[in-house]
This record gives C-alpha cells, structure tokens and sequence, in this order.
C-alpha cells in the first residue's frame, strides 16, 4: 500500500507547486486584463510568451519577444473622428526601442472598399498629416507603408485589410519590424 501511495502524494505535491508557481507567473496578465472590456485580453503561455486577443475587432497576434511583455495596454471603442469611425488598440512592451504600438481598425469613413493606397491618402488628408505611400507585402497581406516626418515625430504606419473582411487595419509604431512582425505573427 505504501507503494502507492507515496508516488500519488509525490505527484500531488508536484501538481500543486507547478499550479502556484503557474498563478504566480500570472499575475502581470491579471493586472493588464483589469481594466479591458469583455471580449479583448493579454495571455501568458506557459512558456512566457505573451498574445493579445481582440474579440470585439476579430485578431490577435504575439507580442515581440524582445519586449519582455507589456507594461501597459489600452482599448479605446468605437469612436468617430473626420468622417472615420473605428476603434483603437494601444500597447507599450516592457523592454527596448520601439515598443510602443497602437493598431486602429476603421470600420467606415471615406471609401473603405476602394483601392487601399488612395484610401489610406485620403486618411492622411483628412488628419492634416504628410507622407509618401509605398505599397509592400507583409506576409500574407497587401498592405501601404508610409511614415509620418511632420507630426508624427517619423512613426511609421501600415495599413492592410483582411480579403473579404469590412474594415482597415493601420498599425503605427517607430519600429518597422515591429510593425512587420505584428502582421506576420498575428490572426486578423
């Protein structure tokens, strides 16, 4: 009987750390879910790695590794500014250069179905902002870079849509890759 026992108790006590030690790992996601509305949330892997889930606007995507987490997150809903209506998500990572991002999904406003290039010029008009647009491919995307000198202190911006999906994505941030690997790594 002791046979067995011992190794069930053994195997209960290894349970029961591994689980503290896993609410332990969690407490910084717990406080950056905090103040999210239903439907948006961070989580943790086991391993470390972070994700941000948007269920209100249908995307997620990880969190760049070199960032070491997040220090903070934002969710503004559903505002109207210019003619545009959309919703805005802001990230700041722990660690590094360029780790401040902020993903807008515009829903209407100016002619969202039409080309992407002159969409996103159109945009910038509207904001009274400056650039020049390259087309590029991000992954599976089609997407429209620029990068605002004048009063955006030289951040750069994509904007991509989802084929088949209603809606803009613009992702602004001062890192490129960043930017870049947001797209690539993320479900949109």
């Amino acid at each position: 009987m002791k046979k067995i026992i011992i190794p069930i108790v053994i195997i209960l006590i290894l349970a029961a750390g591994g689980f503290f030690w896993w609410q332990e790992n969690q407490k910084d996601v717990k406080e950056l879910n905090k103040n999210l509305p239903e439907g948006i949330r961070v989580a943790k892997s086991f391993l470390g790695g972070y994700k941000v889930i948007n269920k209100i606007d249908g995307y997620e995507f990880k969190v760049p590794k070199e960032w070491a987490g997040l220090a903070g997150i934002e969710y503004t809903p559903g505002r109207t500014e210019g003619g545009y209506s959309g919703t805005s998500l802001s990230i700041e990572g722990n660690k590094g250069v360029g780790r401040v991002v902020a993903i807008d999904f515009y829903k209407s406003g100016g002619d969202i179905d039409s080309d992407l290039k002159l969409w996103a010029e159109s945009n910038f008009r509207t904001f009274g902002l400056v650039g020049d647009f390259t087309q590029n491919r991000v992954g599976t995307f089609d997407a429209v870079k620029t990068q605002e000198n004048i009063h955006l202190g030289g951040e750069y911006i994509y904007f991509f849509k989802e084929v088949g999906k209603e809606g803009v994505y613009a992702i602004t941030g001062p890192s490129e890759d960043f930017i870049r690997e947001i797209i690539t790594n993320g479900k949109w």
